[in-house]
């Protein structure tokens, strides 16, 4: 047995890789920048690990989510790896202090994008040898991706400052438009390239036209109540995550709770590891939730609504089916879905006067340093995301002059907003059409199945798809009415003994 499979077996058990891992490994310990994709469930958490344990130096994780990163870190503790931490908005000063001041006794730390501006993380990170520089969830960085975050743009300045180490970056969804970028943001020098199909055959793909929204609510209630769970139903608002949930509960027996990211930070966490450990069947969410988020057997992904972008369902449909066994994405999708999502994305748009008071705020500050452009201009009343894109194309333009800066400024919104306008008309075009709805999404991605409809039955609804083969069978309905009596059974005989003490 070869080192690397050594070291497979000694710290995670296994003796042999999923598809694409062990040439992604190799080609991290051979120095070479890497640019991976690997569908949802195959094992990219891996391909930074192993490297770890055959090298020297600390692996910093670039990591987009709270919950993303809690996950992970979580579940290295659980192994056994005690020498990895995570640096977040949750910590306290103190804790965040300590962690900063002992980084040299860590082997895998996790941060957001964010954090690397601070200086002081930034300078110990200098004085240290960065074995491996992970951006997970890649497509992240590319501003026309579906996480547009600016910090994303500074990845590679900061990556030049800590000494240019070996990078990988990790994703399930990119088109070669975000491949392109996330090479130039790096500013990576001759990758290697892993890139595997996005498509997931054991994950059916539905699609259902409705005239009304009330009449989506109604059939996903219908769909709750017969697939076979557990489930995620995707909606695109926070305030529909709770309506579905209260509908849910009143007309089913099914377990289910509401995700967002208005909710307090704990309570979320707290549904996530319910849900994860089975006491939840379903969770209604927004696309706050389940990045990375380690459960195998969700059965059925559900969209209230086509997401924004085609990148952005395949991430979520991406959720079901991790354990390789068959799974179904149901899309319930109304002819108005896409003029809805349209207003949204023109109402983040910025008119002139608000520009006028961005630019005029800036004049009076006389600041040159983006986060605290920023903070300053939350407190003058600004709305965060909307500051945060402001401040990233005004650093962009600042050296010009200001009729300049202003012309440059708007088009750079106004182009942001034409790109995330065509990506809800592409998604639309697929969505209405009567081809092979896999194959349309494929191409998206500049890929081609073999041939239309090659998945027969388990395709799609275009292609004769029977949606009752997903549903539960007599006697799992009798099994999830035990379930639920159990559960009952269960609270009550906690309460008795909380009372006892």
């Amino acid at each position: 047995m070869d080192k690397l499979h050594q070291t497979l077996m000694q710290y995670f058990g296994y003796d042999t890789f999923k598809a694409g891992q062990e040439e992604i490994i190799q080609s991290v310990l051979d120095h070479q920048d890497t640019v991976a994709m690997l569908p949802t469930g195959g094992g990219k958490s891996l391909c930074y690990q192993i490297p770890a344990y055959m090298t020297d130096g600390l692996v910093l994780i670039i990591s987009p989510l709270l919950s993303l990163m809690e996950d992970q870190v979580e579940r290295m503790k659980m192994r056994g790896e005690k020498r990895v931490a995570a640096l977040n908005s949750t910590l306290s000063f103190q804790v965040r202090r300590h962690i900063i001041r002992h980084l040299p006794s860590y082997k895998f730390l996790f941060v957001a994008p964010e954090a690397l501006m601070s200086e002081v993380l930034l300078e110990q990170l200098k004085s240290m040898h960065i074995g491996l520089f992970v951006v997970d969830e890649a497509h992240c960085i590319s501003e026309w991706g579906h996480d547009f975050r600016p910090e994303y743009s500074k990845l590679g300045e900061w990556r030049k400052a800590l000494g240019h180490p070996v990078a990988l970056a990790l994703t399930a969804t990119a088109t070669k438009q975000t491949l392109k970028d996330t090479v130039q943001t790096l500013q990576l020098q001759h990758p290697d390239f892993h890139i595997h199909s996005v498509n997931r055959p054991n994950i059916a793909l539905v699609k259902e036209a409705h005239e009304t929204k009330e009449a989506k609510e109604k059939r996903a209630i219908e769909l709750a109540e017969t697939l076979q769970g557990p489930g995620l139903i995707y909606c695109p608002t926070r305030q529909m995550t709770e309506d579905m949930t209260l509908f849910i509960k009143q007309k089913t027996q099914q377990r289910v709770e509401y995700y967002h990211g208005g909710m307090d930070a704990g309570d979320r966490m707290l549904i996530q590891q319910q849900f994860i450990s089975g006491q939840i069947d379903l969770i209604c969410c927004t696309s706050a939730f389940g990045m990375g988020i380690d459960k195998a057997d969700i059965r059925f992904v559900i969209h209230m609504s086509p997401p924004q972008s085609i990148e952005a369902f395949m991430q979520e449909i991406g959720r079901g089916g991790r354990d390789g066994k068959s799974s179904v994405s149901v899309l319930l999708y109304t002819e108005e879905d896409a003029d809805i999502q349209s207003r949204l994305i023109q109402a983040e748009g910025f008119d002139d006067p608000e520009i006028d008071f961005f630019l005029a705020q800036i004049a009076e500050m006389s600041i040159n340093h983006e986060k605290k452009l920023r903070e300053r201009l939350i407190e003058a009343g600004l709305q965060e995301t909307r500051a945060r894109m402001l401040t990233h194309y005004y650093m962009m333009c600042e050296s010009e002059q200001p009729q300049v800066l202003m012309k440059n400024l708007k088009e750079k919104l106004q182009d942001r907003q034409t790109e995330k306008l065509r990506k809800v008309w592409q998604f639309k075009e697929r969505t209405t059409g009567h081809s092979c709805f896999r194959q349309s999404l494929l191409s998206y991605f500049d890929e081609q199945l073999e041939t239309e409809g090659s998945f027969s039955e388990n395709c799609c609804s275009s292609c004769g798809l029977d949606l009752s083969d997903y549903e539960k069978k007599d006697q799992q309905l009798e099994l999830n009415e035990m379930k639920h009596w159990k559960t009952v059974l269960d609270r009550m005989f906690h309460l008795t003994k909380e009372a006892q003490h």
